[in-house]
């Protein structure tokens, strides 16, 4: 890990949003890095999403704010669970890999929708991050597969740096009233190591994230859909593929000036001190699957209101059994 000193964490500088770098070993160390980074040498900003009083006058102190670029050596290390989480964490990853993809509204009609300025019912999505990968809408009404795309170019080509997909659908996302997708581009990089194995390496870019409420919680998500994609990538190569590390760059790292008091960030470093004392209170895989991840698919498949297709049905019974014999914890 490399931490961040509070010492070395510049003053504010007039209209210059800092930037920050981070490498750690696991997921828990990142988030409290990252929390330091932010909390301690992020820009005072406002945001769209401060409240006001009827006379225009904030409600909410403003919060804080940084470009910020993290590195996992592993992110499948233990305890791999942060203590912060504000979602229940099987039903996300479920959702993150594509259990509710079907919710997205069809692209003509979501285009007349947002030019428009409908509003949404609770069960019709705008988007998934997982459906802008794996089913992107097309102007002539089909989708397109480009996580299965990227992994043909690396079975066939190990080395290229071609492996992109992106969620950007300028004419929808440009036009939404409400938010754009926060997740941009996944890039994986195939790296062979000393012993001849191949490594796959994954980076994506942000336009914006909630640290505190959010953060952790998109991370065990999308490190699944690593493990996930590693294992895709074994089968078309016929050879080994180990997950490596994950990284990412976000152009909008931010804690709310409203989670200090409401959420509890303003005692967050008075609760965890230190690096270590937030690790300790991280949990593992093999804990939080028995307890948590798993009960929580087992109620998914029994909640009527997504009304799951078979594919959704059948790809959350896959996950209880990939968690419940442990074959997506490299």
């Amino acid at each position: 890990m490399v931490p961040i000193s509070q010492d070395t964490l510049s003053a504010e500088e007039t209209g210059k949003l800092p930037v920050f770098l981070i490498e750690a070993g696991s997921i828990p160390e990142a988030y409290y890095e990252a929390l330091k980074a932010v909390h301690f040498g992020g820009h005072t900003l406002r945001t769209q999403y401060d409240r006001r009083n009827s006379d225009g006058t904030f409600l909410d102190p403003p919060g804080k704010d940084a470009r910020v670029t993290i590195r996992i050596r592993d992110p499948f290390a233990q305890p791999r669970f942060p203590a912060l989480s504000y979602c229940e964490r099987g039903k996300y990853i479920a959702e993150f890999l594509g259990a509710k993809d079907h919710l997205v509204v069809p692209y003509r009609e979501l285009l007349r929708r947002v030019r428009e300025g409908e509003e949404f019912e609770a069960t019709e999505w705008p988007y998934c991050y997982h459906q802008r990968l794996a089913a992107y809408p097309r102007s002539d009404g089909t989708t397109m597969d480009q996580l299965e795309l990227i992994l043909d170019k690396l079975a066939k080509d190990p080395i290229t740096r071609r492996a992109v997909a992106t969620t950007r659908v300028p004419e929808i996302d440009l036009f939404m009233a409400s938010d754009m997708p926060c997740l941009g581009e996944v890039q994986l990089r195939a790296i062979e190591d000393e012993q001849g194995r191949l490594v796959l390496n994954m980076h994506t870019m942000w336009r914006s994230r909630d640290l505190y409420k959010a953060w952790g919680d998109n991370l065990i998500g999308i490190t699944n859909l690593q493990a996930r994609l590693a294992a895709r990538l074994a089968e078309k190569m016929g050879r080994e593929v180990l997950v490596g590390p994950y990284s990412e760059t976000n152009g909008s790292l931010h804690l709310y000036g409203q989670d200090y008091k409401s959420k509890g960030m303003d005692r967050f470093f008075t609760r965890f001190p230190t690096c270590e004392s937030f690790v300790q209170r991280a949990r593992t895989s093999e804990d939080l699957c028995e307890r948590e991840i798993i009960p929580q698919l087992e109620d998914l498949l029994g909640e009527p209101t997504w009304k799951f297709p078979p594919v959704a049905i059948e790809l959350i019974q896959e996950l209880i059994e990939d968690f419940r014999t442990g074959r997506f914890v490299p």
